[in-house]
């Protein structure tokens, strides 16, 4: 491989690291936070109802309260939110370890790009899933910071406020005040 080759493949692998690890860091607290939440909400349905039921005949707070509790945990259960969150906390571990080597090392040879690619295939065989609007959000903003331009989508209000429970966006435009970047993203001019 030529230097110039060597520094494409380095732009390509530090570019999808950047947002990838953006991905399960904005997807580990968003399961971690909602199983916490549903944790307490959990708690304090069941002492509610528990008072009730206590304090005499089962009202319809118990009834609630015994209802709140029964569909989260049947949630959690299912879900695993807890479980799913920590999950991506590994994935980011491997993520950011991966972009911090590519990193450091300004001047790769070909031993580190394929040991890099072996890493990234290696995560991404683990994760075999992802929300397509959450992974461009991601790399849009990843390509902020990387300086690229043209890499920006239009993501609706609704698939943004709803990014984390599925990808309803059909399309993702480009939009037209960015230039476009056809092809694969290249290192910033400087």
């Amino acid at each position: 491989m030529t230097p110039e080759e060597l520094e494409e493949c380095r732009w390509h692998l530090l570019y999808r690291a950047e947002y990838s690890s953006r991905y399960h860091r904005r997807r580990a607290a968003f399961l971690t936070n909602l199983d916490t939440l549903f944790t307490l909400i959990t708690i304090t349905a069941g002492a509610s109802a528990f008072g009730d039921l206590v304090g005499g005949s089962p009202g319809w707070l118990a009834k609630a309260g015994a209802a709140v509790v029964t569909l989260i945990s049947l949630v959690q259960a299912i879900l695993r939110l807890g479980s799913a969150g920590m999950t991506h906390v590994q994935w980011l571990k491997r993520w950011s370890r991966l972009q911090t080597e590519i990193t450091l090392n300004t001047d790769p040879d070909e031993a580190d790009i394929k040991g890099w690619m072996t890493e990234k295939a290696s995560i991404e065989e683990d994760c075999v899933t992802e929300l397509r609007a959450l992974v461009l959000d991601c790399e849009d903003a990843a390509a902020r910071v990387l300086g690229i331009a043209g890499r920006q989508h239009r993501i609706w209000s609704l698939q943004r406020l709803l990014i984390h429970f599925g990808t309803f966006q059909q399309t993702f435009p480009h939009l037209a005040d960015a230039p476009s970047n056809k092809g694969s993203p290249k290192p910033p001019q400087t």
